[in-house]
């Protein structure tokens, strides 16, 4: 099995050397075959001369976002000969002698793709993790469960393999959901999705840049989660439903209580609610509708690009 990997960066010039060095160590003592070290890198650092010296591609992130870059390294990588991508996180925090448990878990479960859970097991967390950051993984794995319908307890770990074809079909709309965009898609489109227990370890250099900017992760985020659970076209169309149903109540009251007199409702002007919630009615269906075409314009634009 010819293994590829792909490792996101942004300012990680004190960590990649460990990690770049620590992946090569780890598949010594492997019978998998370590294809290519890449980096998608958006850094202003040293990163991407550390990681040229030690060997590894570098791909230039775009500077649109995680979620792009990694979309843009995916498409890249799929297109070489290897038979599997692991992606790791640049920040240190995975542990490497975990590579062999996932690559064993792909292999013999017929697994397309493997993800690492922090919270599967008890323990995983190797220091105190913050309160406001596992509300954050709660909810957006709560809303990966309804979506995918299947039981995930992680929606943002540092580990994942994932056999070649997972990021030949993908498709995006969003520039920072990759983690969950990933797994949405493949479960879409009839992958295996399988997720086992990984460890997480101290940060021991610089500092996240999603939890920096936790606000403005999640409205980056949540809109695409919406679009991709098609949650937008049942929310749209049944508040539309409501709203037509509001304005056709308001006009059989307006009717019984003038007692079906036409020139008596003109005279109260009792017209204007209804037509209010009318266009407000086909304005939510509408909406809907704009949405829905326009997440899969996106998706035709993001796979072109990288085509």
């Amino acid at each position: 099995m010819l293994v590829s990997i792909i490792i996101p960066t942004k300012n990680e010039a004190e960590t990649i050397a460990n990690i770049i060095n620590g992946i090569r160590e780890v598949f010594d003592q492997l019978p998998y075959k370590l294809h290519e070290i890449y980096i998608v890198d958006d850094s202003r650092d040293e990163t991407r001369k550390v990681a040229e010296k030690l060997g590894a591609i570098v791909i230039i992130g775009g500077g649109r976002g995680l979620g792009y870059a990694m979309f843009k390294a995916l498409k890249v990588v799929s297109r070489s000969t290897c038979d599997v991508i692991l992606s790791i996180d640049g920040d240190g925090q995975a542990d490497l002698k975990e590579i062999p448990k996932f690559l064993s878990t792909l292999e013999k479960s017929n697994s397309d793709l493997v993800l690492g859970s922090r919270f599967l097991s008890k323990g995983s967390v190797k220091y105190k993790y913050r309160m406001r950051n596992r509300f954050g993984t709660i909810a957006l794995s709560y809303i990966l469960r309804m979506i995918t319908k299947l039981p995930l307890t992680d929606s943002h770990g540092g580990l994942r393999a994932m056999r070649r074809e997972v990021p030949e079909e993908l498709e995006m709309i969003g520039t920072h959901s990759y983690v969950q965009e990933t797994i949405i898609d493949a479960v879409e489109k009839g992958f295996k999705v399988t997720e086992i227990p990984s460890v997480w370890h101290v940060r021991q250099f610089g500092s996240s840049k999603v939890v920096a900017s936790i606000f403005s992760y999640i409205c980056y985020i949540l809109p695409v989660l919406i679009v991709r659970g098609r949650y937008h076209l049942k929310g749209f169309f049944i508040a539309g439903l409501i709203t037509l149903g509001l304005a056709f109540c308001d006009l059989g009251y307006v009717f019984f209580d003038t007692n079906f007199n036409f020139q008596a409702m003109l005279d109260r002007q009792s017209f204007h609610l209804f037509f209010l919630l009318l266009i407000f009615g086909f304005n939510l269906f509408f909406f809907g509708l704009a949405t829905e075409l326009l997440s899969l314009a996106l998706k035709g634009i993001n796979k072109n690009e990288f085509r």
